[in-house]
Order: structure tokens, then C-alpha cells, then sequence
């Protein structure tokens, strides 16, 4: 792998990109992984001056918290802010009184995946890639694919296992296509990563694509801006992770400029039947092996069903136990119950993997380890885009 460069953006003058594990320091360039320990890259902003900003487009709102030189690099209406707001009812029922919704089904394509797009597609244009190559369970392909669509100079090649060919809205023609492979998530990854490397292409990186994240980040700053308090527990529910990534960095940014006061607790919630993060903390393990990965994962939580957690795991690992939080599961009947209650007691339809939060909320405050005076944020990531049955 290339070491990071600097390229003629501009982007050094407003940040720098810090490796997570050892903490090395380089230029922005389109790359995303350590040079030196292979660790995922974030960006460093400086922040003393940093500011929200009044602007119908989210990530104009908060520009100062994103690894772009130029706003111009931004395309318009490619998200929307989405609400945050308390759930009293359904946080009576769970008996945490102090919950807290963000309702990411509001996005365009319904899920929280096109904040993901918007960011990196600009991204991409500031380093001048114009071509590139992704694979995902659905949500982030599409969101890319819609984004991609807005700008004429650009192309995107999309790869997906066959059992998620359902989950994905992708139009096929010379600007988008869809190449369907046998297998899982994590074979589609490996024909998308052959094709790249074929076509001298541009590999988006999924989780450790530190565009992806920042672009995931903005829930969480919109939310934190939304609450009239810092929570002490934050939830969601994790394939990979990057929105947890995103979520913790934001706390930490906040934290910096001297908007939330402490950092909250992190749960991260899996389905049971494919739940590999979850089973390594419960067996206290900070690494997972070839013996966790599941060959063809199944589950209602088609979104976060991805058999093989080991790449991203220590990262995951890391933020619950600095936070003291956990990495949970929960299983077919409790996604279903909470599905349920979430429209029964504030109106949301949400997918199961965006239930999959208030069950294990719900299982948390039971076990006592959620306090009923305690301020709860779930973010509720998307809908489907097709009716779920039960």
C-alpha cells in the first residue's frame, strides 16, 4: 500500500489523518488504512474556531466537522436532517423513562447510509476520483448509487451476495451497475476488490473508509445539538461498526469544543443468529478468529447480517470497554416485539435492524443495568424499502 500524500486540495490546511491504533499522523489523500500497522485512519480537525452553520443541507450545517477543503465539493439534497426527540411512551414501557429517538428512516432512500454517500462522494471529487468500486448488504450501495447519479463526470460498480440482491435499488446502465456474486457479503467484498485491482480502480474501503464515517457522524452531532442534555448511554445496532466509529468520534469532538460534558456509555447490538461481536465480549475475547465467521448468515436483520466480524471486532471492542459499555444481542422474537412497539408507541417503522436497539435497551433496563433515570439515545439507522414480515 502507498503511504498517505498530500494532494493539491488544500484539505491539509484543515485537517490531518490519524491512524486509530498507533496513532500515526499523515496528509489527506484518498487512503484508509495505516501505512505502518494497517489501523484505520481518521481525521483530525482543528477546532478552536469551529462552528454550525444555518443551511437547509446537514453537511453544510456542520462543514467545520468534515475533511473537505471546499464546500463546493458538496452536492445539494443528497440528505436531510431527521428527528431526534424523547419517546415517553415507549420508554415507559421499556421502563427507561429517559429515552431518546433519531429517527434515520427519514432519509431519501430510508436510511442513515446516505449521510455515508454524501460525504463520500465528495470526498472522492476533492481527490479527484471519478470512478469506483463498492460492495454492501444494500443500504450503503444504494445511497451510493443515488448519490453518484447526481454528478454526470461520475461512475460506481456495486457488488452484493445473492441473497441480498432483494435489499438493493441500483439502476444499470454505464453510470451505475449491480454484479451479483454466490455467497456472502464478504465474498461479494472479494470479487469487488479483484475487480478493482483488474481495472486499476478506486476500492471503497466499507468501514475503514474514513469518509463513510464522517458522513455517519452527523446524526450524532445533529442529535447531541437536538438534546437538551449529554446521554448516558448510546445505542445502535452494528454489522461492521462504522456508525458506532462515526458516533464516538462525534462525542469526542463535541467534548473538545465543550458541548456534551462526559463520554456516554456505547451498546452495540447484533441479531442472534449472527451475532459474532457479541459472542466474543460475552466469552471476554478482545479478538475474533476464523472459527467466529459464519459462512452464509441469516436473520430479519438483513441489514446488519454479516458473518465476519474479525477485521473491525478490536475496534468495537475498545470503545465498549473505555466507555463501559457492551456488545450485545438480541433474538428473533425480541426484534419482532420491538418493531412493534416502536409503531405501536410512537409511530416509527423502522426495520428490524434498527429495532434490534430498543430490544436490547429494554433487555438492559431489566437486568438493572440501565437506570431508570438515565438518558437514553437510540438511533433508529432505517426502514426497509420493501415490506418485512415478522
Amino acid at each position: 500500500m502507498a503511504s498517505p500524500t498530500a494532494q493539491p486540495t488544500g484539505a491539509d490546511g484543515k485537517f490531518t489523518l490519524v491512524c486509530v491504533l498507533c496513532r500515526a499522523e499523515f496528509a489527506p489523500a484518498p487512503v484508509y488504512r495505516c501505512p505502518s500497522c494497517s489501523g484505520a485512519l481518521e481525521p483530525r480537525y482543528f477546532l478552536a474556531a469551529a462552528s454550525r452553520h444555518d443551511h437547509a443541507d446537514p453537511e453544510q450545517v456542520y462543514f467545520d466537522f468534515l475533511p473537505l477543503a471546499s464546500r463546493g465539493f458538496l452536492d445539494s439534497g443528497i440528505t436531510v436532517r431527521t428527528p431526534c426527540r424523547p419517546a415517553p411512551r415507549l420508554g415507559e414501557a421499556i421502563g427507561v423513562p429517559g429515552l431518546w429517538i433519531k429517527d434515520e428512516s427519514r432519509q431519501p432512500t430510508n436510511t442513515t447510509k446516505d449521510r455515508l454517500a454524501s460525504v463520500v462522494t465528495a470526498v472522492l471529487r476533492q481527490f479527484g476520483v471519478k470512478e469506483f468500486v463498492a460492495s454492501s448488504t444494500g443500504n450503503s450501495s444504494t445511497a451510493l448509487a443515488r448519490a453518484v447519479r447526481t454528478d454526470p463526470a461520475m461512475r460506481a460498480h456495486f457488488f452484493c451476495g445473492a441473497a441480498f440482491v432483494a435489499n438493493h435499488d441500483v439502476e444499470q446502465d454505464d453510470r451505475t451497475t449491480l454484479t451479483v456474486v454466490p455467497g456472502s457479503y464478504v465474498a461479494a467484498s472479494a470479487e469487488a476488490r479483484r475487480f478493482a485491482e483488474a481495472n486499476g480502480l478506486h476500492l471503497d474501503a466499507g468501514f475503514f473508509n474514513w469518509a463513510r464515517r464522517e458522513g455517519l457522524k452527523l446524526a450524532y452531532l445533529e442529535a447531541f445539538d437536538a438534546m437538551d442534555r449529554t446521554p448516558d448511554v448510546v445505542v445502535q445496532a452494528v454489522s461492521s461498526g462504522m456508525g458506532v466509529l462515526a458516533a464516538h468520534k462525534g462525542v469526542r469532538e463535541y467534548r473538545e469544543i465543550g458541548e456534551l460534558d462526559r463520554m456516554p456509555r456505547f451498546l452495540m447490538v447484533q441479531e442472534e443468529s449472527c451475532a459474532p461481536a457479541a459472542k466474543g465480549w460475552r466469552e471476554g475475547r478482545g479478538e475474533l478468529t476464523e472459527a467466529d465467521r459464519l459462512e452464509d448468515p441469516s436473520g430479519l436483520a438483513t441489514a446488519i447480517l454479516l458473518g465476519d466480524g474479525a477485521p473491525y471486532y478490536p475496534y468495537l471492542h475498545a470503545i465498549a470497554t473505555e466507555s463501559g459499555g457492551s456488545i450485545l444481542s438480541a433474538d428473533r422474537e425480541a426484534l419482532v416485539a420491538a418493531r412493534r412497539m416502536l409503531a405501536e408507541f410512537e409511530g416509527v417503522d423502522v426495520c428490524h435492524a434498527a429495532a434490534a436497539t430498543i430490544a436490547a435497551v429494554r433487555d438492559e433496563a431489566r437486568a438493572g443495568r440501565i437506570g431508570n433515570d438515565e438518558t437514553v439515545l437510540v438511533n433508529l439507522t432505517g426502514r426497509s424499502r420493501m415490506p418485512e414480515g415478522d
